[in-house]
């Protein structure tokens, strides 16, 4: 989308932006990879409707996004509905939890499809990421959060 210099600045807040997450199932997530490159890779949002600022992922502890996030905590997550012209980028800082009670906290059951041991698996981490910054646009406008 073209910046230009008519388009509407919007006031966000938390609330706003969590309404847009909630609709939204699957989102990008990027990680610094080894070698210092970008690593992209669709991550399920979990439906967590009650977004306070931090975002929580499953993911199985050896997989690139949990090794990436423990040597460079630095996250970006990619929202999108092209449908409603709405667009979100949340920059943050990654952390792998793996607390039984957290995961079971977390935890929902469409995503048996993926880890059918449920969430009391060893091999199964939460990834929680801690926005620091949110920018959004749309049709309305476009707008940034610092949180």
């Amino acid at each position: 989308m073209a910046h230009h210099e008519e388009e509407q600045k919007l006031k966000l807040d938390k609330k706003m932006i969590a309404d847009v997450m909630k609709d939204v199932d699957i989102c990008m997530m990027t990680t610094v990879s080894t070698d210092g490159r970008l690593h992209n890779r669709p991550m399920s949002n979990n439906k967590d409707v009650e977004w306070d600022g931090k975002t929580w992922f499953f993911a199985y502890a050896d997989s690139s996004q949990v090794q990436e996030i423990e040597r460079n905590p630095n996250v970006n997550l990619g929202y999108s509905r092209p449908d409603k012209i709405i667009f979100v980028s949340l920059t943050g800082s990654g952390a792998i939890v793996r607390d039984d009670l957290q995961k079971k906290k977390h935890w929902h059951k469409e995503l048996k499809m993926w880890f059918p041991n449920g969430p009391e698996d060893d091999k199964v981490v939460l990834i929680c990421v801690d926005a620091q910054y949110v920018y959004y646009w749309s049709k309305k406008g476009d707008g940034g959060l610092e949180l």
